[in-house]
């Protein structure tokens, strides 16, 4: 090859291999502009989705909190009604407002002293007169509790609480909007949420006589609510109240703006964005420039999220329309979107580097790959985890669920219900779920069960439920069909635990028919017990027993040793009580025994025993006092059905009155003698 040959091939290597590195550049310039246009739209659309995912999970995990806060205010507000109710049916309300007895002052001050120390919810519990003074007030500072001299007692004319609430019909609630109780013209320090309960009372005449006031605390309720919101890591929790104003705030520097003149800033001044939305709706989620926010109205009168059962359905009084619009809360949950992005893959430093890295030379294209398998695994890992959360979510909810067949054998069951019940899942499938109701359920379960052919959703049946060691308790059922060609096929059942509610109905009946100190019968009972028998009973026989000498009791020893004798009488009365005979004391001193089954000589022979009885004990004080009391005793029976209690109670008071003036210690059988 001779030197030019040489040099032509050497050159054309040169221009192949320049046009080899030109083409691909060019190509590689190509790919790679398709290859980064795609990859930055699939990273766009990735990160909208991701967003959106975070913002739905973060929303959903505050969604049960919102449920169960909704739940827990209405709750309590719907106690503090049915305590409400309780109270102003007591009689001796009205006798006190129109006669000012002591006897009565002294009844209505041991009910509010009762109703305050075993709440532990009330500040104060009032009776005003229909000048807005104050005529009884008990103040409960745990664990103190004062009955209010009548010097101390105001005149609360002038206070928007009194003025509305005296204006109220009966059967009618007002209730004050929250805010920070005022004494003597001043906010209290520390502060003192409180809301109001004003009811009128009303007598037989149907005129307004005064006004019961109930002061709720709100301190334990706040705080709780607070409490909760501390747990959370991502949401700040609100409580506004109607005016915009914070109830309850994560900076409680701004709370109270509607109590207090030194704030005065509002939930509109500090997310004027938010606002308008929030005001106008009841329910809802707001994308602001700086976070997600979450409300929703509680009204804290309205049952809809507690579900209702039959015991509720007794509740007869009602908030009046401006109570309900003034306590129309608003909670709120937000989510700034700085606190989001901190959980955020796409704003973390490695995201930021990862991303960096796939437009960087001829990885970008196997990184995008890694990264796409990356994200198919984590959303199958999250698609199982969801999937699990939800198992785990209906095994183990604070409720019970189950699904039933047409016939009301069950198909399913969840392990909160199976651990309420104690059995195991295989002896309870199969079974009729008739096999776990008391007896008196059963109707009621099987003609729930025969509704739900007919309606596709039926709530709030109460059933008492027998578990597997023997013991009962009562839960709150609501169920929804389902529908096979038409017809009903399966029920899928919800059952919530309210035994405590039951067992807090059955206390409040304790609380009003038991006389507090001695524990029997009080005197409102015993009317309503011996009303009911003289209906059904022509042949009856009245005792009424008064203690000798008690007045001395008090004055040489004390209204403490009073009460201890008392008690003593009480417990000695009703070893003697016949089979067929009730008991209670109807007054200071004073006892009534109402008997059936027994003759006139055999009441006497009863009412001599009681006597005997009492005669021979002695009541130890201590060691070194003990008391001796005697009893008189006035007996008569009924003389023909048309004769009612208060015939029968005058003719023994006569017998009573006989007995303690031809010499005590004795019983006293009702005859023309004594009536003379």
């Amino acid at each position: 090859m001779t030197k030019n040959a040489a040099n032509d091939t050497n050159i054309d290597i040169d221009i192949e291999s320049h046009s080899f590195t030109v083409s691909v550049l060019r190509r590689f310039i190509w790919i790679y502009l398709l290859i980064a246009t795609a990859l930055a739209l699939s990273l766009a659309y990735i990160q909208f989705q991701y967003t959106q995912n975070l913002e739905k999970t973060m929303l959903a995990q505050e969604e049960a909190f919102v449920t169960s806060t909704t739940q827990a205010l209405q709750k309590e507000m719907q106690i503090q009604l049915m305590v409400l109710q309780m109270s102003t049916r007591s009689k001796a309300l009205v006798d006190f407002l129109e006669n000012g007895t002591l006897a009565s002052k002294k009844g209505l001050e041991s009910l509010f002293a009762n109703l305050a120390s075993t709440f532990l919810r009330y500040d104060q519990v009032r009776l005003l007169d229909i000048e807005g003074n104050e005529r009884i007030r008990i103040n409960y500072i745990s664990p103190s509790l004062e009955i209010v001299k009548p010097a101390n007692l105001q005149n609360k004319k002038h206070t928007h609480y009194f003025q509305e609430g005296i204006k109220q019909p009966k059967g009618k609630v007002y209730v004050s909007p929250m805010e920070l109780n005022v004494e003597h013209g001043e906010i209290e320090v520390p502060y003192k949420p409180v809301i109001r309960f004003a009811t009128p009372v009303i007598n037989k005449a149907g005129e307004t006589v005064g006004l019961m006031v109930m002061n709720y605390l709100a301190t334990e309720l706040l705080q709780n609510f607070r409490d909760q919101m501390e747990l959370r890591i991502n949401g700040q929790g609100m409580l506004i109240d109607p005016e915009g104003y914070w109830i309850s705030n994560h900076d409680r520097s701004n709370e109270w703006g509607g109590s207090l003149d030194t704030v005065t800033q509002k939930f509109q001044d500090q997310y004027p964005q938010a606002w308008p939305t929030i005001q106008k709706n009841d329910d809802g989620i707001f994308h602001s420039d700086r976070g997600i926010f979450r409300y929703v109205s509680i009204n804290p009168f309205s049952l809809d999220s507690i579900g209702k059962y039959q015991a509720e359905q007794a509740i007869n009084l009602s908030v009046s329309e401006q109570s309900r619009q003034q306590n129309n809360w608003k909670l709120i949950i937000f989510l700034p979107y700085d606190v989001m992005n901190q959980s955020s893959f796409f704003y973390k430093p490695v995201g930021r580097v990862i991303l960096a890295s796939l437009f960087i030379g001829s990885a970008a294209i196997l990184l995008l790959l890694l990264i796409m398998s990356e994200q198919k695994r984590r959303r199958l890992r999250y698609d199982l985890f969801i999937k699990n959360e939800l198992i785990d979510l209906y095994e183990n909810a604070p409720c019970g669920y189950h699904s039933l067949d047409k016939n009301g054998s069950v198909i399913k069951m969840n392990q909160t219900e199976l651990n309420w019940l104690g059995y195991t899942r295989d002896e309870v499938i199969g079974s009729s779920f008739t096999d776990f109701l008391t007896k008196d359920s059963v109707p009621v379960f099987k003609q729930f069960l025969k509704n739900l052919h007919f309606d596709k959703t039926i709530e709030g049946v109460v059933l008492e439920v027998q578990c597997k060691d023997g013991h009962t308790f009562f839960v709150s059922t609501s169920a929804t069909s389902i529908l096979e060609k038409g017809y009903f096929a399966i029920a899928r059942t919800s059952a919530f635990d309210i035994t405590e509610r039951i067992e807090l109905e059955k206390r409040l009946d304790h609380i009003a028919n038991t006389d507090v100190l001695t524990e029997i019968s009080n005197r409102r009972h015993f009317f309503m017990q011996a009303s009911q028998i003289l209906e059904a009973e022509d042949h009856v026989s009245l005792l009424m027993i008064d203690a000798d000498h008690f007045k001395s009791i008090n004055d040489n020893f004390g209204h403490d040793i009073g009460d201890i004798v008392l008690k003593f009488i009480a417990a000695s009365l009703q070893k003697t009580l016949p089979e067929e005979a009730i008991l209670a004391r109807i007054g200071g001193e004073e006892f009534a025994m109402l008997t059936t089954g027994i003759d006139k000589k055999d009441a006497f022979e009863v009412a001599n025993n009681i006597c005997e009885l009492l005669a021979n004990s002695k009541i130890k004080i201590d060691d070194q006092l003990t008391i001796e009391v005697t009893l008189s005793i006035g007996i008569t029976q009924r003389i023909n059905a048309n004769e009612d209690l208060n015939d029968l109670l005058k003719r023994a008071d006569v017998a009573l009155y006989f007995a303690k003036t031809t010499g005590r210690n004795k019983a006293v059988q009702s005859t023309e003698e004594t009536e003379a």
